[in-house]
């Protein structure tokens, strides 16, 4: 059987073009279950947000894709879809589309794991400042462990 990462890496290099060419980001790849009940989910996104029928597009491209290479052995189930709030933000460009809103963010500075939830104003060079009930607190992207969008109820 084929090793999960090795899938995972020739599906990557693979679909990567596509995203290129469309301008979409390809947030993550999962690769869930085994033997014919495997599942392929493919976070993609956009800076302004991904639409339905984009991931309608997405699907049947990167399903002729990956139906052409043969990747994935036996039979899988594709799912593509918009990475959604729940999962962490990686990349400097979902910190900029999520200006304006609360952020849960854990983060190492010096010896010391620090957490702090604060609204999101700015992304600075390659850095976030979040503002804080009394504070700014401006913490490095390299410094940050992780990050998450924080719904307001």
């Amino acid at each position: 059987m084929a090793d999960k990462e090795a899938i995972l890496e020739k599906v990557r290099e693979l679909i990567g073009p596509l995203f290129d060419e469309k301008f979409y980001h390809l947030v993550d790849l999962e690769l869930r279950g085994s033997g014919n009940r495997r599942v392929l989910c493919v976070y993609a996104d956009t800076e302004k947000g991904i639409t339905l029928a984009e991931i309608t597009r997405l699907t049947q491209e990167i399903s002729d894709i990956l139906d052409l290479h043969d990747v994935i052995p036996a039979s899988y189930r594709l799912e593509v879809s918009s990475p959604g709030v729940h999962r962490p933000l990686t990349h400097p460009w979902q910190f900029r589309k999520n200006i304006g809103r609360l952020l849960q963010v854990r983060y190492q500075e010096a010896d010391l794991r620090k957490e702090v939830t604060g609204e999101l104003i700015r992304v600075q060079g390659e850095a976030i400042v979040l503002r804080l009930k009394t504070q700014e607190v401006t913490v490095p992207l390299s410094a940050i462990e992780l990050a998450k969008v924080k719904i307001k109820w």
